[in-house]
């Protein structure tokens, strides 16, 4: 099969997903550039609703009154199967050929698992499924626009929980290694609270004041050259001179599919579809450190690795297999990339089967379950029909 045919038989879709609504941006074939769903009938902002047990489902995972029965899909299953089909290329792309890259605000491993579940019931296989959270998805977006919009810093700004946030995705250049970071530097409270009953145009007029008051933050002592606003909350029709300000002597863009479109340039990438610029994300859900063991091979110790710095924590996992000669612990390691300086975190395998020498076999995982927190768990597997496995597993948590 060629390349081109096996590109048009495969679906990269970015789905955007949290309680406040979902969205659908998808690339299919050799199209450049990814389409976003729109419905008529669909939310101003864009979204389509996400029923609360469904999202209750994807943070929490299935309960007894929200799990399917035998041969059913569970409610969140359903629902994205129903997202799935709204897709026009759907109907031409097998199952097999999907790969979707989920986007939320927050990742915890539980909800991780729950949609590496959900996602199972579809058919769709772990490796063909990618996770990111809302700032990551940023970066792939900005990063796959015109270069000229990156040259300094790129703000983000958004309407969340009645207050407008500002954001700087920050580039180091300065390193061997270009580096990109994203943190909210400014935020500002719009509520009722804080309108405290002004009329309509009183508001308007405060509001303006503080949204120049929250970009003065942003761009103060900053080169910005770009900024993105998110939403439908921000207007001309109010930020008259906040407008004015933002857009002097820099580019300023408004959308509503700035995350959705940001995983699907996540999945396109991971896919080898796009390439990105060689810059190091460091986001608050990217790994930084290498993992890995010692090991001997024919007789010589050298370094095997098990996790690479720059995934995803809830998508960094390694295992091998290893036959102990006379140790009863097991050493990780961890390092920073490329730098060959490694701390040792020692799994004790206390009360080891009494066993010859080399007359053993140890499965060693490790996974990430939050940021910054590993776990290892090493695996008694016997050694053949001589030793079957005695059912020891000996685990430890490791701040990394």
């Amino acid at each position: 099969m060629t390349g081109r045919n096996m590109s048009e038989n495969t679906a990269r879709i970015g789905l955007q997903l949290s309680e406040d609504g979902a969205q659908i941006t998808w690339q299919y074939g050799n199209a450049a550039e990814p389409q976003t769903l729109s419905l008529p009938g669909e939310r101003g902002d864009g979204m389509m609703e996400v029923p609360p047990e469904v999202f209750r489902q994807i943070e929490t995972g299935p309960s007894g009154n929200n799990g399917a029965g035998a041969g059913e899909l569970s409610p969140a299953a359903e629902y994205l199967s129903g997202l799935l089909d709204k897709i026009p290329s759907r109907n031409k792309v097998r199952k097999s050929g999907l790969r979707i890259c989920v986007t939320s605000p927050h990742l915890t491993e539980k909800m991780a698992d729950s949609l590496r579940s959900v996602f199972s019931e579809l058919g769709i296989a772990e490796r063909n499924l990618f996770l990111q959270d809302f700032r990551t998805s940023f970066f792939y977006y900005v990063m796959n626009k015109r270069r000229e919009q990156r040259i300094g810093d790129v703000a983000l700004l958004t309407m969340q929980d009645w207050k407008m946030k500002g954001y700087i995705l920050h580039f180091d250049r300065s390193g061997s290694v270009r580096t990109a970071q994203i943190h909210e530097e400014a935020s500002s409270d719009v509520s009722e609270t804080a309108r405290a009953g002004r009329s309509d145009e009183d508001w308007d007029q405060e509001r303006d004041r503080l949204f120049y008051e929250l970009l003065g933050k942003l761009f103060e002592r900053r080169n910005v050259t770009a900024s993105y606003l998110y939403g439908t909350y921000f207007d001309s029709s109010w930020a008259k001179r906040s407008f004015q300000y933002l857009t002097f002597h820099r580019h300023a863009y408004q959308g509503q599919n700035l995350f959705s479109k940001g995983a699907c340039y996540g999945a396109m990438a991971r896919t080898g579809m796009i390439r990105m610029p060689d810059i190091v994300f460091l986001g608050t859900d990217i790994v930084r450190a290498d993992v890995g063991i010692m090991v001997r091979v024919k007789g010589r110790i050298q370094y095997d690795p098990l996790i690479r710095s720059g995934v995803n924590w809830y998508e960094a996992a390694g295992r091998c297999e290893v036959v102990p000669d006379g140790e009863t612990n097991v050493t990780i390691l961890t390092g920073e990339a490329g730098s060959g300086i490694y701390v040792r975190h020692v799994v004790r395998l206390n009360h080891y089967p009494d066993r010859p020498n080399r007359a053993s076999r140890l499965g060693i995982s490790v996974w990430f379950s939050a940021p910054g927190r590993m776990e290892a768990e090493v695996t008694d597997l016997g050694f053949g029909s001589m030793y079957p496995p005695s059912g020891a597993v000996w685990h430890r948590s490791i701040r990394v």
